[in-house]
C-alpha cells in the first residue's frame, strides 16, 4: 500500500494530497456507483452494482451516513413500475419541461459554459460516455458515475507498485468536480423534490446523496494542503 504523503507531486495550484490510502477511494468509488445506479433512469439503464448484496453497516467510510442501508433496501424492494412512474413524474414529464430537472444544466437554468466544463473533465480523464447517454453529460447519474471512475482510478494508482504511479490528478479532480458541479446543485435539487412531492422515494435518495456529497467533500478538503515551501 502506497501512502500519498510519500508522493508529494503538486498540481499547477501548488496543492498536495496527504494521508489517503487505497482502501478509502475503493469504498468511496462503490458509494458513488451505488448512488449513480439509484438515480439512473429506470427506463434506460440497468443497475451495475446496486443489486449486489452489500453490508452497509460495516463499510469503512471516514464519516457516518445516516439510514443509507434502510433507504437502499427500500429502493431494492420497490416494484420497477413504481420506480418508473415516480421517476417519470419528477424528472421527465411536464408541458414546460420536467417538474424537477435531474440534469445540472437545466436545473441551473443553462449557464454559459457549464456543459462544456463537464465535458472537459470527461475528456481530460478519458471518461467516455456510451452513445445513448452522450446527449446528457450533465445528468446526475452520469456525474456520479464519473466520480466513481475518478475514485476507482485513484485506488488503482495508490495500489500500484511502480514509481510512475501518480494518483494526484485523480484525487484533486474529485474535489474540483464536486465543488464546481455536484455540491453546487444537489442540495437544492433535494429541496425541490420535497417541495414537489414530499413522499417521493427519489426525494429521500437525493437527500441522502446530498448528505454524502457534503461529508465526502469535507473529508477530501481535509486531505488537501498547500505544498511545502522552503
Amino acid at each position: 500500500m502506497n501512502d500519498v504523503a510519500a508522493n508529494e507531486n503538486t498540481d499547477p495550484h501548488g496543492r498536495i494530497v496527504v494521508g489517503r490510502s487505497a482502501e478509502l477511494p475503493a469504498i468511496r468509488s462503490l458509494m458513488y456507483a451505488l448512488y449513480s445506479d439509484l438515480l439512473a433512469s429506470p427506463f434506460d439503464a440497468a443497475p451495475q452494482v446496486a443489486h449486489q448484496g452489500i453490508d452497509f453497516a460495516h463499510l469503512p467510510l471516514p464519516y457516518e451516513l445516516t439510514q443509507f442501508g434502510a433507504l437502499f433496501k427500500d429502493w431494492q424492494m420497490t416494484d420497477s413500475a413504481v420506480l418508473k412512474a415516480e421517476y417519470s413524474g419528477l424528472f421527465e414529464v411536464g408541458s414546460d419541461g420536467p417538474p424537477v430537472p435531474i440534469r445540472e444544466d437545466l436545473h441551473r437554468d443553462q449557464p454559459a459554459g457549464l456543459r462544456e466544463d463537464i465535458v472537459r473533465f470527461y475528456d481530460y480523464f478519458g471518461y467516455g460516455l456510451e452513445e445513448s447517454f452522450a446527449w446528457a453529460p450533465d445528468h446526475l447519474s452520469v456525474e456520479l458515475e464519473f466520480m466513481h471512475f475518478l475514485c476507482f482510478r485513484e485506488a488503482e494508482e495508490l495500489e500500484a507498485s511502480t514509481s510512475q504511479a501518480d494518483p494526484l490528478s485523480f484525487q484533486l479532480a474529485q474535489s474540483d468536480f464536486a465543488e464546481r458541479h455536484l455540491c453546487n446543485w444537489v442540495p437544492e435539487l433535494a429541496e425541490r423534490i420535497v417541495q414537489h412531492n414530499a413522499k417521493a422515494l427519489y426525494g429521500r435518495i437525493v437527500a441522502s446523496l446530498s448528505e454524502f456529497l457534503i461529508k465526502d467533500f469535507g473529508w477530501q478538503a481535509g486531505t488537501i494542503r498547500p505544498a511545502r515551501t522552503n
